[in-house]
């Protein structure tokens, strides 16, 4: 019996007293007939028998129902002091400031009621040596890329230090386990809502239950080591981690920024070419002695040659082309508008900053992203295919604009189309394509562009070149382009169905692939080198490889389906873990840093 019940035992205890009463005889007097009957006839069940003895009354009736087969045991009786706690539990539970909050005050009083209300943390009044290492460690959060400020810690003398009375005791007990849940699941799953940040950001973080992270810890004999167990397990989140703690000490220095100009190209001459050298570190060359004609006493031997500081030299272009591929610009050597920005964007980044937001971008990420999966990092305009932890492949991609950005979410890859016909999405029509059209009427026919529209009913194609373009809305058409050399989409699509509408596929503007900043799609994701990019995916599929697709080219529109489906994840990451081990930074392109800083208060 629940303890809400207490209020009906006495009727209970009656009913009970009438079962002793009455059923038990009849039971004994069923048994004595069964066992003279037996011989006679088998048949006889002990429930016939029951029902032949036991009065047919309602209160009978009461009473056998209240003898079912697991039988209602009296609550323990809780002292006064339990009562408390079981009252403090209680009113903690309805303390909640938002939902995850709420979600986490809930699971530790269910915690704390499933063990009768006693303490994990405190002995004889006092926190537990394994208590006070914990609160050590939050009290460092911030070293971790987590806020101090966003736990509530009990005093760590309590006790000891600080007698307080049974009451504030047990209240400390809670803060504690609230303190020690909320880090868990900010360690394991971040502290933001990743749409609160953006609707480009449609990640579903695995929040880790709080209940069964309390009750870890209750066990743990090492509740600190339990609790960094959360940390998540990616590689690139460990380095940037590590890169964190490195960073934390150092002296920051004032940025250094290269003034506005025309490109800076290798052998010219600039005044804003003493501000390069000191932006990357290059020393001025040592000046070169040079013989004279004439050597008198008043005239040395030699004369240094004298050197030009505004002259861009071998050396300089040298330092340029590496700071150029370390941030995955084009390693020519010239100071275009794409590496100044870099250059002096760079220099005023708060590191520490970028930091933290990309491990909270870790932090949301699915725990396992698939032993076989394609990663996607948006600001880094690059793919991966990853096999064990090691990329197969890499390749160059084009990203959506800021104004159509390609959203991070992750999902499965389940087939790719071979030819693809396009069927252009209705905001294209209306925003770019009507417009065109209206300006001059033979824009769909010049384009290859198939016009569909409802007439009487049914969907018929019609003669774009027949249309007044000027009376027609993007809601009374349709716009298909067939496969083709010009289509948007290229020779292949890879798809992932999901609601953003959003896939991969190759195209025909190639040239945009030799550009730093590629942040020109609507949205989906341009593959450079699509027939690499699809042998590297098909790898763990039976009959499929590039030179099968490759004879399909040219041909009519080809489906195929995975046998295996693949993991794809989009995901922003403008700190990365490069190849060589150590950090790289890439531009926030869309802006989320910043944002999350602000939100985060760094």
């Amino acid at each position: 019996m629940k303890y809400a019940e207490k209020s009906n035992w006495s009727d209970t205890i009656r009913k009970r007293c009438l079962l002793s009463a009455v059923v038990l005889p009849a039971l004994l007097v069923s048994s004595f007939a069964v066992a003279q009957t037996a011989s006679e006839d088998e048949k006889v069940e002990l429930a016939s028998v029951d029902a032949s003895v036991v009065p047919q009354t309602d209160e009978a009736a009461a009473a056998r129902e209240t003898s079912a087969p697991t039988l209602d045991v009296a609550p323990p009786v809780m002292d006064e002091a339990t009562k408390a706690r079981a009252e403090a539990v209680t009113s903690f539970a309805k303390s909640s400031s938002d939902k995850l909050d709420a979600a986490d005050r809930a699971g530790i009083a269910a915690l704390y009621e499933d063990r009768g209300y006693k303490s994990i943390w405190m002995v004889d009044g006092a926190l537990k040596p394994t208590a006070k290492a914990l609160i050590a460690e939050i009290s460092q959060a911030d070293k971790i890329g987590l806020a101090p400020d966003d736990y509530t810690l009990p005093e760590a003398g309590i006790g000891v230090d600080l007698v307080l009375p049974d009451a504030d005791v047990f209240n400390a007990e809670l803060q504690m386990s609230l303190a020690a849940v909320r880090y868990v699941r900010h360690l394991a799953s971040g502290r933001l809502e990743p749409l609160s940040v953006s609707a480009s950001l449609d990640i579903k973080p695995e929040r880790p239950d709080p209940k069964s992270v309390l009750a870890d810890l209750s066990i743990a004999d090492d509740p600190l080591a339990k609790a960094n167990d959360y940390h998540p397990k990616h590689p690139a989140y460990r380095a940037l981690l590590k890169e964190l703690v490195a960073l934390d000490g150092k002296k920051v220095e004032k940025p250094i920024l290269i003034d506005a100009g025309k490109m800076l190209r290798p052998g010219t001459q600039d005044p804003r070419i003493p501000q390069l050298r000191a932006r990357l570190k290059v020393d001025l060359p040592k000046a070169e002695p040079v013989d004279t004609d004439i050597a008198s006493v008043e005239t040395p031997a030699e004369t240094p040659a004298e050197i030009d500081e505004t002259l861009y030299d071998e050396i300089l272009v040298a330092a340029v082309k590496e700071f150029q591929k370390n941030n995955r610009l084009t390693q020519d050597g010239i100071v275009g508008p794409s590496t100044l920005r870099m250059l002096n964007g760079d220099s005023n980044i708060d590191r520490k900053s970028q930091l933290i937001v990309n491990l909270e971008r870790w932090r949301w990420a699915p725990k396992n992203l698939g032993d076989f999966h394609i990663i996607a990092n948006i600001p880094e305009y690059r793919v991966y295919v990853k096999k064990d932890g090691a990329v197969t492949h890499t390749t160059r991609v084009v990203v959506g604009k800021s104004k159509h950005k390609t959203v991070a979410f992750s999902d499965e890859m389940e087939t790719f189309v071979v030819n693809p016909s396009w069927g252009v999405p209705q905001s294209i029509i209306k925003n770019e394509m009507l417009p065109s059209a209206r300006s001059n009427p033979g824009y769909f026919s010049r384009k290859g562009y198939q016009v569909f529209a409802k007439i009487r009913g049914r969907t018929r194609q019609v003669d774009p070149n027949r249309v007044n373009w000027r009376r027609v809305s993007a809601s009374q058409i349709s716009v298909r382009q067939p496969p083709g050399a010009q289509n948007a989409l290229g020779r292949i699509k890879f798809l992932f169905p999901n609601k953003h509408a959003i896939y991969m596929h190759d195209t025909p503007s190639k040239s945009l692939f030799q550009r730093d900043a590629r942040a020109f799609s609507h949205g989906c994701v341009r593959i450079h080198n699509p027939m690499e990019f699809a042998d590297a995916i098909l790898e763990q599929q039976k009959d499929w490889n590039s030179t099968r697709i490759k004879k399909l080219v040219g041909g009519r529109e080809a489906t195929v389906k995975l046998d295996k489906h693949i993991p794809v994840h989009l995901v922003y990451f403008t700190s990365i873990l490069k190849e060589d081990g150590t950090i790289g930074y890439v531009s926030d392109v869309y802006g989320h840093d910043s944002k999350m800083a602000k939100i985060l208060k760094l």
